[in-house]
């Protein structure tokens, strides 16, 4: 039953996200296309604002992912559809688990849309020269390989984007508990349980700093010549973090929607 769930969840994210993938990629098609011709005025402006699209479009796939997850979480819990939901032989973690997983692989595939958008509308050898060298002043200052320092770069921030939205669901969980207001108590809850979050993956970090002097000393000191072996620990533990938080919070969610659901 999972699978079907998990189907129905798919279809709506396809639904809504497919037209932001389209977009991006033909934006990112015709930026490319504006640039090859010898260039005019009028080519020069159609190219920019062919440029500007790509980027609104990048945007809009990460904002619309994280919106639209909570939206079909809302719904399938909470509203019309949820009366459907319920009545289905299906487990709360059943339900759940459905929309962990579509959020999942819906953030994957906006990710691997935004790079190819990128790569297909500005690549060039000189471009991606002028970014090697960026990046490599940026990680010879940090005195770390470039390959290590893009990856957890990445890394992190999708899970950060991805335990946003976890603290999203947990948010609407505990605002439609309330009688009144509940948009806005979720809103509330899941800002709230953000901050908890950040601080609790900052509080750890600086617990195991405690033990390890070399982490610790990224607290205090303001250079950037630090220790890169200790850079490379802060940000492993940061990510080892993350995981174990949302996989945490998502035992949570669904420990709280076994306790009943009020629907509208």
């Amino acid at each position: 039953m999972l699978i079907k769930l998990l189907k129905y969840d798919l279809k709506y994210m396809l639904k809504n996200m497919s037209v932001f993938y389209i977009l991006s990629l033909f934006f990112a098609i015709t930026t490319r296309l504006l640039s090859l011709p010898e260039q005019t005025i009028m080519l020069d402006i159609l190219g920019k604002i062919s440029s500007g699209c790509v980027i609104a479009m990048i945007a809009n796939i990460v904002i619309n992912t994280m919106m639209r997850s909570w939206i079909r979480f809302k719904e399938s819990l909470y509203k019309d559809e949820s009366y459907l939901t319920h009545t289905l032989p299906v487990t709360k973690s059943d339900i759940y688990n459905s929309k962990f997983i579509q959020t999942l692989i819906f953030f994957l595939i906006g990710f691997a849309v935004v790079l190819l958008s990128l790569f297909t509308a500005y690549y060039t050898p000189d471009a991606w020269t002028t970014i090697k060298e960026y990046i490599r002043t940026i990680t010879i200052g940090f005195n770390m390989s470039t390959t290590f320092f893009v990856s957890i770069a990445v890394i992190v921030i999708f899970l950060e984007l991805f335990n946003a939205i976890q603290c999203g669901f947990l948010g609407i969980i505990q605002g439609y508990k309330r009688n009144s207001g509940k948009v806005g108590f979720s809103v509330l809850y899941g800002f709230i349980i953000y901050l908890v979050a950040q601080t609790l993956v900052l509080g750890l970090v600086f617990a195991y700093g405690l033990f390890d002097p070399t982490v610790m000393e990224l607290f205090k000191t303001g250079t950037i010549s630090i220790d890169v072996n200790a850079f490379k620990t802060l940000a492993i533990i940061a990510s080892i973090l993350y995981v174990v938080i949302i996989l945490s919070m998502s035992v949570i969610c669904k420990r709280v929607l076994r306790k009943g659901v009020n629907v509208e």
